[in-house]
């Protein structure tokens, strides 16, 4: 892969990263033949977003290098790696000053060389020139209809970003509720906390304050807000309207955003299981945790949506896993105050650790305590006497005779 940006674009892909990187420790980097596509997934597989930059955002783009030319016509000649957050955001750490002292940036990304090599040319003559170790993956996907979602509904990023400022900046998750004519933000407050300790915040956004609205379903939904504000951060600096589709409670929720021609993103948020959104669900749930089981599963049969599936293609165990559905609760223990978390949008299982043969007998001895550890180091320092003992040795150079 091979591209060269303008000042301009450098600047938008520096903020897209920046993006990235509140959400995701590492970034997936996959060229193809329509531009370029950066992506990334958090820690708990909760939210997943994707940057692709189409031909005219780059003077000039090749998603095959000279490098990858010359190789075996058999093999894939189109590289998908990943490289840590921290090498990349070396590079572009300050937006600002990259608007002003870059001229060109030209991105290579050879197959013979485990390298991204970023070259910069700058002002007056400069060159940097930054060489970064990646690691040979495979794509991650996350496979949603944006036309299947039930309501949408769009509005300027920094309507937003007022919005959000509303609430205090500890917190975690929001609640949206859909109307079929206003949106009711509030903060997520767990039922573990009393809410007479809590500080309870609530905005109310009407239909006519948005730019296109449509809602054909009144629902309930909390998603986490650290990743919405790193979407407005973005979205906001360069001017863009910011499109949500919701489904329902439970469901991910999709936010997305497009520059004409240029560049467009997808962010994909996991959202709380219906059993989870209110204390009255919650409190059923506790009482007859078996029925509210079976009830659960039983609508998310009959309701269906557009539920993503965030897989790897190398992994073969995902495609016996692609029919499932992601709004089927996790496991929940026996102890009533235990409350999962957000639903995760990954559905490969989990590398379990190899079981331990029944008969293997661990014998662990405690460490000694430190004053023993101690006195036994030091009782050969603290001898008052030392014993000598004589040893014969040859003797290689005499005394001299003036010595006596």
């Amino acid at each position: 892969m091979k591209c060269l940006l303008d000042a301009t674009s450098v600047k938008v892909l520096a903020r897209a990263i920046h993006c990235l990187a509140k959400i995701g420790d590492e970034l997936h980097i996959e060229p193809t033949e329509n531009g370029l596509t950066l992506k990334t997934v958090n820690a708990s597989k909760s939210a997943y977003s994707a940057f692709n930059f189409h031909l005219p955002f780059f003077l000039d783009f090749c998603h095959t290098s000279e490098n990858t030319v010359q190789a075996d016509p058999d093999e894939d000649t189109v590289i998908k790696c990943k490289l840590p957050m921290k090498s990349i955001l070396s590079v572009f750490r300050s937006i600002g000053s990259l608007d002003k002292s870059v001229e060109t940036c030209n991105i290579t990304l050879p197959l013979l060389e485990a390298l991204l090599i970023i070259e910069f040319k700058c002002k007056h003559g400069i060159i940097k020139h930054f060489n970064l170790r990646y690691f040979e993956c495979e794509s991650v996907e996350a496979e949603f209809c944006k036309s299947g979602y039930a309501s949408k509904f769009s509005c300027s990023s920094r309507f937003y970003s007022e919005t959000l400022l509303s609430f205090h900046s500890s917190t975690q998750e929001v609640t949206w509720s859909l109307a079929m004519d206003q949106v009711h933000l509030s903060n997520h407050i767990d039922d573990e906390v009393d809410p007479s300790k809590c500080v309870r915040t609530e905005v109310t956004l009407a239909k006519d304050e948005f730019v296109d609205f449509n809602v054909a379903l009144c629902t309930q939904v909390t998603f986490c807000l650290k990743e919405l504000r790193a979407i407005l951060a973005f979205a906001e600096a360069l001017k863009l309207d910011l499109d949500c589709r919701m489904e329902g409670a439970g469901q991910p929720v999709l936010f997305s955003l497009e520059k004409t021609d240029l560049y467009s993103a997808d962010f994909l948020l996991a959202t709380l299981t219906p059993a989870l959104d209110s204390s009255a669900t919650n409190s059923r749930t506790i009482n007859n945790p078996k029925k509210n089981d079976v009830s659960t599963q039983s609508d998310a049969s009959k309701h269906s949506s557009p539920v993503p599936i965030l897989r790897n293609k190398a992994d073969s165990r995902t495609a016996s896993c692609a029919n499932l559905q992601t709004t089927l609760m996790a496991n929940v223990p026996e102890s009533p105050c235990h409350t999962p978390r957000l639903n995760t949008l990954s559905l490969i299982e989990p590398q379990l650790f190899p079981a331990m043969e029944d008969n293997l007998d661990f014998e662990m001895q405690p460490p000694p305590p430190k004053r023993a550890r101690a006195r036994y180091i030091f009782q050969n320092c603290l001898k008052a006497t030392q014993e000598v003992r004589e040893i014969r040795c040859e003797v290689f150079a005499p005394d001299s005779e003036g010595d006596e």
